[in-house]
This record gives C-alpha cells, structure tokens and sequence, in this order.
C-alpha cells in the first residue's frame, strides 16, 4: 500500500448553486457574498466555464465518484434504482493509498443508506432529521411547509444552530477530531443548500435586504416562434406567471442567503483544519452538481444547459506539501465534473480506470499546460449541449429546437445565433460533435445518424395540473428522499 500521509483530500460539493455565484468574480447580476471561498480561489486555481454534463442530482453523485458522464451509465434523470457506482473514488483511495474516508451530508444515493466505498456515512437528511428529534425539534425539517422544489421565498423553521448547513459542518468538525492521524483521509460534505426551498435561517433571511438585487435575465428568443417549447412548457407548469417581481426578487435574496450561510460556515471548517495545522496538507475542491435558473428566461430550477443551470463552481486549491506552483490561477479552457475523480487520484499517484470520461488536471495545472481546444458534451432528459471555449450549442428534443450561444460575448445567453448564416459552420460542426458523443453511447437521442425530435404536444391545462415545483412535505424518523427503502 502506498501511503500519500499529508495529502488530506475534501470536496465540497453544493446542491444547485450557480456557477456565476461566487463573489471574486464580481458579477453584478449575482451580488454575492462569499469571503471565504474568495480565500480558497486566491489561493489555488478557479475555473471559470466548469459544468456538469447531467444537470439533476443522482447522477451527478456518480460521476463525481466515478468520473464517468451519465450518458455512460445511462440514468440522466433522477432514478429509482441501484446508483451504478463501481471502482469509486473512497474504494480506490482506500485500497491504493491507505485513505480514511467519510462523507457527510446530501449522498443522495440509491439506496440511500449504501456506502459506495465510504468507510462511513452520516446521512441527511435521513441522520439529520433524526437529530433534530432529540434535540426538540422533531418534525421540523421543511417545518414551514414548503418542499423541495418550491421556489417561493421562507424562512428555516428551526434556529440557525440547528439548520442541515450548520450541522454538517458540526458533524466535519466531529470527523477531524475522531480520524486516525496516521494516515490521510478524504471527506466528502455535501450540502443540501442553496436548492430550494429558498428557506435561510435567520439572520441570513434577511441578510440581503438592503441590496441592490437585478431582476432575472430573458433572452431575447424568448417568446419567438422558434424558441424552444420545452422553455415555454415550463414556465406554464411550473406556474411562473403568478409570481410578482417582488416574490422573485425575495427568492433571489434568499438563495444567496443561503449561499453566504454556507460560506460562512465553511469558515468554521477551514478554521478548524487551520487549527488542527492540516490545512497546508490538505487539498480542498468547491463545486455543485448543478445550477439553478433563478428566474432566468421565466423558468426556476435545473436540467437545461442554459447559464446558470448546466455551469456549476469550480475551484481547486492543493496541498503546499506538493512542492509544485499553480501558474495559471484563472482557467477559461472549459471543464466537467467528471474531472474531479482524475484529478484527485492523479493527486494521490493512484491510476484511473480506462472508461472515464473526465480528464486530470492535477500536473496540467502544475505544468501550465490548462490552455487547450477542448469540446465537451452533455444530456438530461430531453435537453443536450457541446460547447467549446467560444461556443455553447443547445438541442432540445422536445420540439427538435437548436440554440447557438458566443459565450465570450454572450456568456448570459441572451442572443442566439442559431439560424443566421455566418454561424452555421459552428453550428453544424457542435451539432455533429454532440451527435458523435451520444452515439458513443448508443443513446436513444440519436437515430439514425440524426438528432431525434419527440414531437409531443401539451395544451396549457395539462401543464397546469403538473406540479411542476412538487412539494415534498416534513420528513421525520430518518425518512429520506425516497421514503423507507
């Protein structure tokens, strides 16, 4: 067994936070307060068109453990069924290199209670409901009322001390205190914050009131003849048209209510390595799984490739014990969650597996060589994108729709391009880049050679009786996403 002492390895990984929402890169359309993951940005490297290929939650769980995209395993939506999770990240850490492992909040595996190659677990909500009993607050999780894809603004029903965000960080602490100090470990904090419910405890409910807070974005295809129905769809069944400007800007402050909450109190944690002299020795990854659309083009939550749900944050900060300087703190060159797996085993001198998707950055980093042509690809659901450094390429199955976005000067996607002439060798060339991508995977958006189109129609009643935000109600005695498995 090899023994990489010293080379401790966290990775932080939020639920639906957007790329865009970190405050070092100053964007005034997300006035963000984020002190501490400016620190580790400064300190290591940021990734600045980071996405994920499969914007919703399982999935992503798997590619972060495997490096393996979801149209490789084939689940690209939520599932009910074994996560497809072999050769993970834990197992290999702990076989090849001697690693203490643990995760630490959202899993969201299924089943719920597997372990993947973690040593331990402490789950949520699942452990943290249960925790909430015994301290008196028992039915209180989501006590509000509101569930987890509702995007009306609320307030934690329970005091901040005892919020998932603060207890997480109480249970990483635990960890620190409790590992064996004779060899490395690898934790895994998963936030179930900032996804909605919008519900920050006080005081950070409040804290962006006095902020100057920008109303959502909208394209200017919106509305168009040739815009894309499956946008249109969602707006009616997610039932948008009855919110106010007023109740949207409320959501606004409070998601980044819950950002700031979930910086601050990654300062406890970065703290308490600092304390504990581990932070030198410790590699430390900041990501999400997926965005959240905010408003933008009329629609809330995810699984589109448009700004502000398909990109996610990204910053990599190393161990000072690795003796190798970071020459280029900023990286433009597009990247994919599916990197993170390599990287890190890159990091710990252990060898990936033949099929993964994902691609090191450890020894590009260190050698400056983070400048290249790189395409990547993605799909969920009905939605598929390629995009290189200059150009994002959308197909929306639902109707055969395409989108053509110039991301050095678009990066919002407000102007597509997609239709007018001098554009159309960069549209064809990602429209077959993508189509030589899902054919690889033999996936079923490809026939033929061709994209393929759904063709199914709604009228606006049906999609008014979807609960296209569905509620999900207090969960109690260790009930997780899933119910009783």
């Amino acid at each position: 067994m090899k023994n990489n002492r010293g080379n401790n390895i966290v990775i932080i990984t939020a639920d639906q936070w957007r790329g865009d929402c970190i405050g070092c890169l100053k964007n005034s359309r997300h006035p963000v307060m984020t002190p501490h993951l400016n620190q580790l940005a400064s300190e290591g490297v940021l990734f600045t068109q980071a996405y994920t290929d499969c914007p919703i939650c399982m999935p992503q769980r798997v590619t972060t453990l495997t490096g393996q995209v979801a149209s490789r395993f084939g689940l690209t939506s939520n599932f009910a069924c074994r996560s497809p999770i072999e050769n993970s990240l834990p197992a290999k850490l702990t076989e090849e290199a001697n690693y203490q492992t643990k995760a630490i909040g959202k899993t969201h595996f299924h089943p719920s209670r597997a372990r993947f190659g973690f040593e331990h677990i402490t789950l949520h909500p699942n452990d943290y409901v249960n925790w909430l009993e015994e301290q008196g607050y028992g039915g209180l999780y989501r006590g509000h009322g509101l569930g987890g894809n509702e995007i009306y603004p609320a307030t934690s029903a329970v005091p901040e001390r005892y919020s998932h965000t603060h207890w997480i960080i109480d249970e990483a602490v635990k960890f620190l205190g409790q590992r064996d100090p004779d060899c490395p470990f690898f934790l895994w904090l998963i936030f179930e914050a900032p996804h909605s419910p919008f519900d920050p405890p006080e005081p950070y409910d409040r804290m962006y009131d006095n902020f100057k807070i920008p109303s959502p974005i909208n394209g200017e295809w919106l509305n168009k003849k040739n815009s894309p129905v499956s946008i249109r769809n969602r707006q009616i069944s997610q039932k948008n048209d009855y919110l106010s400007e007023e109740i949207i800007l409320e959501s606004r402050r409070r998601y980044y209510g819950q950002i700031t909450h979930i910086d601050y109190q990654l300062g406890r944690f970065l703290g308490e390595l600092k304390t504990r002299n581990l932070y030198d020795d410790t590699a430390i990854i900041f990501t999400s799984d997926h965005g959240e659309h905010l408003g933008d083009h009329g629609i809330f939550a995810k699984q589109t490739f448009l700004r502000g749900s398909g990109d996610v944050p990204l910053i990599m900060k190393f161990p000072k014990c690795s003796c190798l300087e970071i020459t280029d703190s900023i990286i433009e060159t597009p990247a994919l969650t599916a990197d993170i797996y390599p990287s890190i085993l890159e990091l710990a001198s252990i060898k990936p597996e033949s099929d993964i998707d994902g691609i090191s950055w450890t020894n590009r980093i260190f050698n400056g060589n983070v400048v290249f042509d790189r395409t990547i690809h993605g799909e969920c659901g009905n939605f598929a994108f390629a995009a290189n450094k200059e150009f994002k390429y959308l197909y929306y199955m639902e109707d055969g729709a395409e989108q053509l976005f110039n991301m050095k000067e678009d990066p919002d996607n407000l102007h597509d391009l997609a239709g007018i002439p001098s554009f159309n060798g960069t549209m064809e060339y990602l429209r077959q880049s993508l189509i030589d991508y899902l054919n690889r995977f033999k996936r079923p958006m490809v026939k033929d050679g061709r994209l393929q189109v759904i063709g199914k129609s709604y009228d606006e009643k049906e999609l008014r009786m979807r609960n296209g935000t569905a509620w999900r109600g207090p969960m109690r005695y260790g009930q997780g996403y899933h119910g009783y498995e």
